[in-house]
């Protein structure tokens, strides 16, 4: 080859590639990224989040690198298939590749010169990201990203694309190029980005479950080409603190260089092979000589003489006429023929199974409440599937429709088809018709896919309907309004680079306005994220807002159809007819035609606009509640309140209406030491004709934006009462969401859900510090002395005091109407239901729930479920009779006559506890799918029941680690349960999930110790849930099972009574005398209540020699974590649990089977004791041939990367 030769094409290529819309918008979405990402929109997941605190750098080398991962898949993958793809199509399509093949110009130059010209035009551009990148992180100022912001060094910025972007620019520029060569086909060059957007931003990066083998997650670290999955299982899955982060260079290791090594040859062996296919195809067909005497052999004997042509026959004998087509022969004369074209097409064939792998996994994999699977039925699939296919199809369809409008003229035709009678209108509509069938087909496959899902599920049946409603209704707008606009900006631009250049760029727009929740229903014309499904009612909530949305997007279609029948040209360029077109007055009135086709959507956007502002998350309600926030925060934070001595609740409810009114009574006693002047009730932003009493009299407090304050006529003393009664009526929801979200209390006509944590329906005591509190005017959390806890503490919510309650609940009469204690009463009249409700014991805490229930009852205990979803209950039923049983038990006996449960449409999903009547969304419980390992209907179940004694029978204190005997509590006591229920297997596999989420989201630096955990930080909540359970679990085994419980009875009996409510250390106070050895015991709640201890063990070593009868097993152990606890360390052989059966029984899908050990297993033990960094070798004796070395085999001591702990022998 010549290298002047190369260096000529090259040039010319590298040349042309900064004149092309391809380079200059990149260039500007990467500048514009920059922008947006230096004020911290992507950063990793460390640091500390308080005020002050030191914060992960966004100009790190971990930072940049992480950015760099994400980048190269999601914008460099298209831009480069696009520009090294069709880099030799483009040459064929116009005909320069015939001009270079006349010159001495070698194949293998050619391919090289285009290849190298490509490669470096993205160097440039990743050149340039660097230095936007700086600019923004470096130079411009902004205060809001200082703490963000570190030194600037060279390296941070370099590395990443040395070792992340080039590797992935040479793999994908050379595979590009190759598939572009072969196929000679532009569709299967995009099959490439969207293969590897499914590959690696559904599965590679996000499919890490805690049982997959150590061996398989290496060798898919291998295989994913952006790097990100390496970087986040080596160094970002377990936070290692931001010093860390901040100030080291990124460790690659031998795996790391074999992942880049791979791409880089593959990139170039898949140029060296489109080398050879150009070389190929110049020198035409090779064939064998015996061919080509056959073929000369066949010629020759259907060969004829020459002779007089046959006589012509008459035009009008074949039935031909001339004349204008109709419009609608048109539009099937182009939609069959690029129909046609399309099935010829491989690209249908690669897409459809590529984009149903993905869909179908993550919707078969979705999880729910802690993690755990949920059962698949036709709504939440049809959604799950929406959610993803979206921006999928909206993808193929952009290639596919330029594709079609760019052929006619990479081919030629267009000075003959333009030159027909056929319409501009009819020619692009039959395009689009045709295109459209992508995306018919493409959920065509997704519908059979998912009714074969459901059906091998064998639990939920199967139904069309939501798959017509979301798939035809909703998205069909959506796939019209997008071909609309591409074949407008083609017919604006003329070309097929610029116009994928300005459809990626809008579709990167609405889609970051999307994922960082900057986009509403006015502007989410994709309907990304919107969409909340609930068997029990369709889109109750939104209903409204989203038939506008989709009005507007369909006007939108029309629209961008009518301005690219205008602007489509079918002529060449003239210079005087462009200046002509382009005149103010021509314009003007283009413009004046084209506006009635913009009324609709005007119209639809204005609407969408005044009801998002209008609605619960709009403007007018943000400044209502941040005024709320503003004019009582310094006044009535902490202000002393009464105790409510006695509640009296009347409601009436018209769910077909939203509608609610709300008539009662609070009864409030002053129990405090001081007297009270005043009291503060906080009401809703939704009450309509409110009025207040006083003792019996008419009243009008003063209203604080929504904080009414009551003056009695004289301070009330100690001991001293007063009532005060309401009446209002309002609509819950008072209006739409923005976009979709979750709507957790509401009254509708699928169900009815109130609680006493907000006035959804009564009046909360006491000023709510949460209510208006933005990321503008967040405040940081109040610093408690540790000691806080001595004297009398409120509770952490709810009731201070418990109080009787006695609630009315009238409602149309297919409802039943749940609330706390027992029902009394239950009346039908004039078609309306009245039930009533009184406490048998005394509550903290109010809640309504109702709905169109069947009842399945047990012992003591009630579940209410919606007919649709029968598939769980039997099991939940027998895990709320265990837990009631042994709850009772181990704890404290249920004071309340009858435990509910109360099934809720998935508007929000959540479950709580209250006192008497639990309730649960659809998602959680009702639709949990159990897997072989772990029996989630049992797991959630428990969870909640547990509140009924850690949350309500025992309220925590207000202040920090309150919460940790509530959620942490509920998670111990299913651990318990578990153990107790289903064995210790069951329970050994609920520990590894909550060990395996704790380590995947703790922050090193944000998390402090649990004495201190406040829940105001961003990793407070694995720390309450998953450590708080742990830490729990660790302290009853360091007791012992009987004495371990006999202090939990005295510590549960002594909190539930008084006034003063517990916090964390009052139950280490308490456990204390329990242990057998306090100062152990001391040592224990130092490590992992005052301080943050969390090992992590790794098996160094590990060796058996024959000894005798039986083998020596000789092990280093090293601790490379932190704190100090004894840990088993087993030489085991065989599987130590049979293998687990499938229980078919109808709506539990796949339970474990309870068993013991299996009787092939044998194992030795011995104990280790490491303290930080520590490494022992010990030798275990074993009367059998161990098989592996396993550190803490029966899962009792809560530690870091748990598979690191094993080792084959």
């Amino acid at each position: 080859m010549s290298m002047r030769r190369i260096a000529a094409t090259f040039g010319v290529a590298f040349g042309h590639s900064f004149r092309r819309p391809l380079f200059i918008f990149l260039a500007a979405i990467l500048l514009l990224s920059a922008f947006g990402l230096s004020s911290g929109k992507m950063q990793i997941s460390s640091g500390d989040s308080e005020v002050g605190g030191t914060k992960a750098w966004i100009t790190s080398e971990f930072a940049q690198t992480q950015m760099m991962t994400f980048i190269t898949l999601l914008y460099y993958a298209f831009f480069i298939a696009i520009a090294s793809g069709l880099s030799l199509l483009r040459d064929r399509e116009t005909k320069v590749d015939v001009l270079l093949h006349s010159t001495p110009l070698t194949p293998g130059e050619y391919v090289w010169g285009r290849f190298l010209a490509v490669t470096a035009g993205f160097v440039v551009l990743m050149a340039w990201q660097m230095v936007a990148n700086a600019f923004f992180n470096h130079v411009v100022p902004n205060a809001e990203a200082h703490e963000i912001r570190g030194p600037f060094a060279v390296r941070n910025y370099l590395m990443p694309v040395l070792t992340m972007g080039l590797p992935f620019l040479v793999f994908f520029a050379g595979l590009s190029m190759y598939v572009g060569e072969k196929t000679r086909n532009a569709v299967l060059v995009f099959v490439l980005p969207v293969a590897a957007l499914l590959l690696c931003g559904f599965f590679l990066w996000t499919w890490a479950p805690s049982w997959l083998d150590l061996r398989v997650n290496r060798i898919l670290e291998v295989l994913e080409p952006s790097g990100y999955r390496w970087l986040n299982e080596t160094h970002l899955k377990v936070d290692r603190g931001v010093e860390f982060y901040n100030k080291q260079p990124v460790p690659y290791d031998a795996l790391f260089w074999l992942n880049r090594a791979w791409l880089v040859v593959f990139g170039l062996g898949a140029v060296l092979l489109t080398q050879r296919s150009v070389a190929q195809s110049l020198r035409g067909v090779v064939a064998a000589k015996r061919a080509l005497k056959d073929r000369d052999s066949r010629h020759e004997a259907t060969g004829v003489a020459w002779g007089e042509a046959p006589e012509g026959v008459a035009l009008a004998n074949l039935g031909m006429k001339s004349g204008a087509p109709s419009f609608l022969h048109s539009v099937g004369s182009v939609a069959g023929t690029e129909l046609r074209e399309l099935l010829r097409q491989g690209g249908l064939y690669l897409f459809v199974p590529l984009i149903l792998i993905q869909v179908l996994g993550s919707s078969l994999l979705a999880v729910g409440a802690f993690d755990t699977p949920v059962l698949l039925t036709p709504g939440t699939s049809a959604v799950a599937i929406a959610t993803q296919a979206t921006t999928l199809i909206l993808l193929l369809l952009l290639f596919y429709t330029v594709e079609s409008l760019e052929r006619e003229r990479s081919t030629g035709l267009s000075q003959i088809l333009y030159a027909t009678p056929l319409r501009t209108g009819a020619l692009l509509f039959g395009k689009a018709l045709a295109n459209s069938a992508v995306g018919v087909v493409i959920l065509a496959a997704s519908l059979l896919a998912s009714a074969i899902a459901i059906a091998v599920q064998g639990t939920v049946p199967f139904s069309f309907t939501p798959y017509a409603i979301i798939w035809g209704l909703l998205l069909i707008p959506t796939f019209l309004a997008w071909t609309a606009f591409v074949t407008a900006v083609y017919a604006a631009v003329g070309d097929r680079y610029a116009t994928y250049s300005v459809a990626l760029a809008a579709l990167i727009y609405s889609g970051f306005r999307a994922l960082t929740g900057q986009i509403s229903w006015a502007g989410n014309w994709a309907l990304w994220r919107s969409l909340r499904w609930s068997d029990l009612g369709f889109f109750e909530t939104d209903r409204a807002a989203l038939i506008w949305n989709r009005v507007m997007v369909l006007g939108l279609a029309v629209l961008f159809t009518a301005v690219a029948v205008r602007l489509f040209g079918r002529r060449g360029a003239d210079a005087v007819r462009t200046m002509h077109r382009i005149a103010p007055r021509r314009l003007a009135s283009s413009a004046f035609r084209l506006a009635p086709f913009a009324l609709v959507p005007a119209i639809a956007w204005t609407v969408l606009v005044f009801q998002v502002d209008r609605g619960m998350e709009g403007g007018a309600a943000k400044k209502e509640r941040k005024d709320y926030w503003a004019k009582n925060l310094k006044t009535w934070l902490d202000a002393p309140l009464p105790d409510i001595a006695r509640a009296d609740v009347r409601l009436k409810l018209n769910p077909s209406k939203h509608w609610l009114a709300s008539t009662g009574t609070f009864t409030l006693v002053n129990s405090l030491d001081t007297t009270l002047a005043q009291i503060p009730l906080t009401g809703g932003l939704d009450w309509k004709n409110l009025t207040w009493t006083m003792d019996g009299r008419a009243y009008t407090p003063e209203d604080r934006k929504h904080l009414y304050v009551f003056t009695p006529p004289r301070p009330l003393a100690k001991g001293d009462s007063v009532a005060i009664g309401w009446t209002w009526e309002g609509h819950l929801p008072d209006g739409v969401t923005k976009n979709g979200g979750n709507t957790e209390e509401f009254v509708l006509p699928s169900g009815v859900v109130l609680t006493g944590f907000s006035p959804s329906f009564v009046p909360v005591l006491g000023f709510m510090e949460d209510v208006g509190e933005t990321k503008e005017n967040k405040t940081e959390p109040r610093r408690y002395p540790r000691d806080y806890w001595k004297g009398i503490t409120r509770a952490g919510y709810g009731a201070t005091a418990w109080y009787p309650a006695r609630v009315t609940v009238t409602a149309p009469a297919s409802y039943t109407l749940n609330s706390v204690g027992v029902c009394t009463s239950n009346t039908v009249k004039d078609g309306w239901r009245t039930q009533v409700w009184e406490t048998d014991h005394p509550i903290k805490i109010l809640n309504v729930v109702c709905g169109k229930w069947k009842v399945k009852r047990g012992q003591g205990t009630t579940i209410f479920y919606d007919p649709a979803h029968p598939y769980n209950v039997d099991e939940m039923s027998s895990t709320l009779d265990a837990a009631r049983r042994w709850y009772s038990e181990w704890f404290l006996p249920y004071p309340w006559r009858e435990l509910k449960l109360s099934e809720f449409p998935a508007l929000a999903g959540y479950a709580q506890g209250f006192g008497t009547n639990i309730t649960f969304s659809e998602n959680i419980g009702f639709l949990t799918k159990n897997d072989a390992k772990t029996d989630a209907t049992f797991l959630v179940t428990a969870h909640e029941a547990a509140h009924q004694w850690w949350g309500n029978i025992l309220t925590p204190a207000n202040g920090p680690n309150g919460d940790f005997l509530s959620e942490g509590m509920a998670h111990f006591s299913t651990l318990l349960l578990f153990e107790k229920v289903k064995g210790p297997r069951e329970r050994m596999e609920f520990a590894k999930g909550l060990e395996t989420r704790y380590g995947d989201r703790r922050r090193v630096d944000d998390e402090r110790p649990m004495y201190d955990i406040d829940g105001k930080r961003e990793s407070d909540q694995t720390v309450l849930y998953d450590r708080g359970g742990w830490v729990f679990w660790m302290l009853y085994d360091f007791v012992g099972h009987d004495r371990a419980l006999e202090g939990l009875r005295h510590f549960i009996r002594t909190w539930s009574e008084g006034r003063d409510h517990p916090a964390l250390q009052d139950f280490v106070a308490s456990m204390r005398p329990y242990a057998k050895d306090p100062i152990a015991y001391d040592a224990f709640v130092k490590e992992w209540f005052e301080d943050r201890a969390m090992p992590e063990y790794l098996v160094a070593k590990a060796k058996k020699v024959k000894r005798g009868d039986g083998y020596d097993v000789t092990v280093t152990v090293r601790n490379t974590g932190t704190g100090t606890m004894p840990v088993e360390v087993a030489a085991a052989a065989g599987e130590r649990w049979p293998k687990l059966e499938r229980n078919d029984s109808k709506g539990s899908g796949a339970k474990p089977s309870s068993s013991g050990q299996s009787p092939s297993y044998r194992e030795a033990r011995e104990t280790v004791r490491l303290t930080a960094g520590e490494s022992k070798t010990l030798t275990i004796h074993c009367a059998f041939s161990p098989e592996k070395v396993v550190v803490d085999p029966d899962v009792r001591v809560l530690q870091l990367r748990r598979k690191q702990a094993v080792a084959s022998l």
